[in-house]
């Protein structure tokens, strides 16, 4: 990682230039005041030899990040090959595509581990190891789930290279496709059988992590008889999950029933109805993340009671809603009346196309109904975070930390990007057909959408690596200081990969300015590609911030991976403050609304 010397610096300057330095100055004093350790000098609890080992639910979490950004970056590295070589390496390339294809279930399981992580942290008051937390069995449910995803990904790579079939190893779900091994034989049932185990224990693994969930009992010594319930923040990341693998296993089931029974028209239908219904489900990831990252920052607060405030409880359940009746309507109302369901202009938007008006304006009605109460509630989620305060004392309200920071630097980016997206999209519908304008910002905020696919990941990613940091942290008093986090230069890591992806989403709006209202083009990486017709400057600007983009991500994410299993209590903040990621150079903080000062 020194190798990336101060090219970073220069991706990070030219995105400084957006934001208005007063702003910037004093929220990032805040956030390094918040981890040098300055306002107290207290002892560590653990030391290298004594600290407690990586936890099972973090060592899937780390698992599942290295395979999904492993996979990212040789299919990255492969398609620059490819693109000075004159497509030399395409075939490895279509097999990594297809393998890309078989982590679709990691940020949806990550995000579930987390929540799960989290309940007993808080039931345990931290002494997970000590307590059982979470039950053996739920960690074994977690393994199995990772062991399923790591087997595809090795089966896909295997038939891809011994078949040369390149395009056909997996089905769109990421699930290993047996359709494509020929007619019969051995080879085939014998990966049809393979296909099934894994499945089973996929989604027998989700399926039993959930229940440990609401089965976990908190001690009696910490709680009595007044254990706290499960908070809304897992009972919803709970709910979007079930709702997630649901949609997934229909279509699986379907195309399986398809398979052993022949097709018809009502399997067909309703195959058509669990794969419209994917589109609505495959913003979760993100939205519980949002939940858990809101939960997390009230626990900074109140590690024991700590909530959201309870109408941001409510936006919690506001979008979980609105995500399940999308789907209802998208799976249920084409079987209740004759409609057709059409995917809208922007990922989650369902269009039902009908005869009847009537019908028609109703499903129009509740269609946007659902969508207001989705971006309206996620936008007042991520108000709360910022806004909450100690319960007792304003005073004692800590600053937002800066795992924390990047987290929610990374969830503004991606919400904001779909809210536009929404509002552009909205008055398009009822504006005249050749308003060029919203045709290009309707492009623009497309745009964007490829450009934050990495969010949902990085945000876990992130807060595993806090999850870790702050149980080494604990003092010899019991207390977690205010000041703890992640060693500083996994906490560099995380700016540069939040700072690469805030890039790419100023240059898709940038772009089209440099081209006088140009659409933006993406690649395959979320990258902004050469405008048509631009001159060479033009391009040579744009490929050398892509690659610097491109390095500070995948260099950062490595840097938060090594941390998780390196840190020890002695390297961690407050305890020390030294070991950035690239010597002599301060990574500036990424900008998120300032924290209240009080």
């Amino acid at each position: 990682m020194l190798s990336l010397g101060r090219k970073p610096v220069i991706v990070m300057l030219l995105s400084m230039c957006v934001w208005v330095s007063a702003y910037m100055a004093p929220h990032q004093e805040h956030l390094v005041a918040a981890d040098s350790g300055q306002l107290a000098d207290p002892e560590p609890l653990f030391t290298k030899d004594t600290m407690p080992a990586v936890s099972p639910t973090l060592h899937c979490v780390m698992y599942f990040s290295v395979l999904y950004f492993s996979l990212y970056t040789i299919l990255t590295i492969i398609r620059t090959v490819n693109q000075f070589s004159g497509s030399m390496l395409l075939g490895v390339q279509k097999i990594v595509e297809t393998g890309c294809t078989t982590v679709t279930y990691a940020p949806m399981l990550c995000v579930l581990f987390l929540g799960t992580r989290m309940r007993a942290i808080q039931l345990t008051q931290g002494e997970t190891e000590k307590y059982g937390l979470p039950q053996w069995w739920v960690q074994y449910a977690m393994y199995s789930t990772l062991f399923a995803v790591c087997t595809q990904v090795i089966l896909v790579m295997i038939i891809g290279l011994l078949t040369g079939d390149n395009n056909a190893t997996v089905d769109a779900d990421g699930n290993v496709d047996t359709s494509s091994t020929g007619q019969g034989g051995i080879m085939a049932g014998v990966l049809t059988v393979i296909r099934y185990i894994l499945m089973l224990m996929l989604y027998g693994g989700f399926t039993t992590v959930i229940v440990g969930v609401f089965l976990m009992d908190g001690p009696k010594e910490i709680w009595g008889d007044d254990a706290p319930p499960v908070s809304p923040a897992v009972w919803n990341t709970i709910l979007l999950t079930t709702l997630f693998f649901t949609v997934y296993l229909g279509v699986a089931v379907t195309k399986s029933l398809q398979e052993l029974l022949g097709s018809s028209s009502f399997l067909a239908k309703l195959q058509g109805s669990f794969t419209f219904a994917k589109y609505t489900v495959n913003m979760a990831p993100m939205l519980c993340i949002l939940f858990i990252g809101a939960r997390m920052r009230a626990l900074q607060i109140d590690p024991k009671h700590g909530n959201p405030q309870w109408w941001a409880q409510w936006c919690f359940y506001a979008c979980s809603t609105s995500v399940l009746v999308q789907v209802l309507l998208v799976v249920v109302f084409p079987f209740c009346i004759k409609c057709t369901p059409k995917i809208g202009a922007c990922e989650g938007d369902i269009i039902f196309e009908t005869e009847n008006m009537v019908i028609s304006g109703c499903l129009t009605v509740v269609r946007y109904l659902a969508l207001l109460a989705l971006y309206g509630g996620f936008t007042a989620v991520m108000v709360s975070v910022f806004i909450i305060e100690h319960p007792t004392d304003v005073s004692l309200t800590p600053p937002i930390s800066p795992a924390m920071s990047c987290v929610m630097n990374l969830t503004v980016q991606y919400f904001t990007v779909y809210l536009g997206l929404f509002i552009c999209i909205t008055i398009k519908q009822f504006s005249p057909p050749d308003c060029e304008l919203l045709s290009v910002l309707v492009a623009i905020f497309q745009a964007g959408v490829q450009t934050v696919m990495f969010a949902p990941m990085l945000s876990m990613l992130f807060i595993g690596c806090r999850m870790r940091a702050l149980q080494l942290s604990k003092a010899s008093d019991g207390t977690i200081p205010p000041s703890a986090g992640p060693p500083l230069y996994a906490q560099h890591g995380m700016f540069l990969a939040t700072w690469s992806v805030l890039v790419q989403v100023i240059m898709a709006l940038v772009v089209s300015l440099v081209t006088c209202g140009g659409k933006p083009e993406m690649d395959d990486d979320g990258c902004v590609k050469r405008p048509g017709g631009s001159n060479m400057i033009v391009g040579i600007v744009l490929d050398v911030i892509r690659y610097l983009s491109l390095i500070a991500m995948y260099g950062g994410v490595v840097a938060v991976m090594v941390a998780v299993f390196m840190m020890t209590p002695e390297v961690l903040p407050p305890y020390a403050n030294r070991g950035g990621l690239v010597p002599g150079v301060d990574v500036p903080t990424p900008p998120s609304p300032p924290t209240p000062s009080y």
